[in-house]
Parts: structure tokens; C-alpha cells; sequence
């Protein structure tokens, strides 16, 4: 079987998809780059690459070990990544509930032989890629994103471009906003 490339993610709930339609226009009009469809906006929490499903199941029964704190993330500013060439949603302050969770996530990657991310921690939603140019501006006022739930998403590519497909989900909202049991 062909690998899969995986990561972990918030996904929005109803509500917050909802504000984030509402509210991104005024971030990115004028951009010379191409917009991120609604549907595929999340926070990484850590990025896996490409895993056959053996490696797969492992990653879920890791996942299964660590606790999502609720806790809110306050998006507080729309920076332009320039290396990269992206405009994204950032999280000037990761909650320390958030920070230690992501900690505890890349160790029980590291379990199942998944090199966990070294960089530190930066919560961000991808709104634009391929950007040349933009100016960074505060958000006021801050977009609030209640962290209630986390998945193991999976990404295909396509002639449409990305899709982002949760796989499985732990103590949370689905990605249609209903309520789901913790997965264990």
C-alpha cells in the first residue's frame, strides 16, 4: 500500500469555521497569492509525513496517551510567511495547557519511531499560499479558537489541489460540528 502523509490537528467546530468565513476577507483581499479553501483550515499540532497504515495504528494507540486540555488559542495577528510564501492566521501567545500537550504528543510520536518537529510550537492557520507580498496586520479583535478536540488527518493530493481527511478523533467536535465520544 501506497504511504500516507499524516498529521495531527485541530479542527475547527461549526462555530468557529463560521467566524473564521466571516473574518478572513478582511485579512487577505488584495493578496496576490492563492486562498486556502475553507475546508482545509486547521492548527498542526504536529506534522507526521508519509506512513504505511502498520505505522498508522501505532500513531493512533500514541495519540491515545496523551489528554487534550481544553483551553482557547487567541489568534491575534495575520503574518506573511515570506520563505514559505504564506499569509497565516498566528497565535502570538500558545497556551501552556497547548504548549504542554503538543510536548507530550511529539514524545509519544517518538515512541512509535516518528522523528518528532524540533522547531518550538507555533499555533497558525494557513489562509494563503504562494504569496509574493503582504503586510502583516493585528487582528482585533482576536479570532478565538476553543481547542475542545484534535484528529489524525490525512493529506491527498489532487489536480483540485490538497484535501485534508481526519482519520480519527480524540475528545471532541468532528469536523461537521457534532459532538463525538473520546476515541479510546
Amino acid at each position: 500500500m501506497t504511504p500516507e502523509r499524516l498529521f495531527f490537528a485541530l479542527w475547527p467546530d461549526a462555530a468557529t469555521r463560521a467566524t473564521l468565513a466571516q473574518r478572513v476577507p478582511q485579512w487577505t483581499t488584495g493578496l496576490d497569492g492563492r486562498l486556502q479553501r475553507p475546508d482545509l483550515w486547521h492548527v498542526t499540532l504536529e506534522f507526521i509525513g508519509a506512513v504505511d497504515t502498520q505505522r498508522r495504528a501505532a500513531l493512533i494507540a500514541a495519540a491515545d496517551r496523551v489528554r487534550l486540555p481544553v483551553c482557547e488559542l487567541a489568534f491575534d495577528r495575520c503574518e506573511h510567511w515570506r520563505k514559505a510564501r504564506v499569509v497565516c492566521l498566528v497565535a502570538s501567545v500558545t497556551p501552556e495547557p497547548l504548549a504542554r500537550f503538543v510536548a507530550r504528543l511529539r514524545a509519544a510520536v517518538a515512541t512509535v519511531g516518528v522523528e518528532p518537529e524540533v522547531r518550538p510550537y507555533q499555533p497558525h492557520v494557513t489562509l494563503a499560499r504562494k504569496v509574493r507580498t503582504a503586510t502583516d496586520v493585528p487582528v482585533a479583535p482576536a479570532l478565538v479558537w476553543p481547542a475542545t478536540g484534535f484528529a489524525l488527518v490525512r493529506s491527498r493530493s489532487d489536480p483540485a489541489g490538497s484535501r485534508y481527511e481526519p482519520l480519527h478523533w480524540w475528545n471532541g467536535v468532528s469536523r461537521g460540528g457534532r459532538e463525538t465520544r473520546d476515541s479510546r
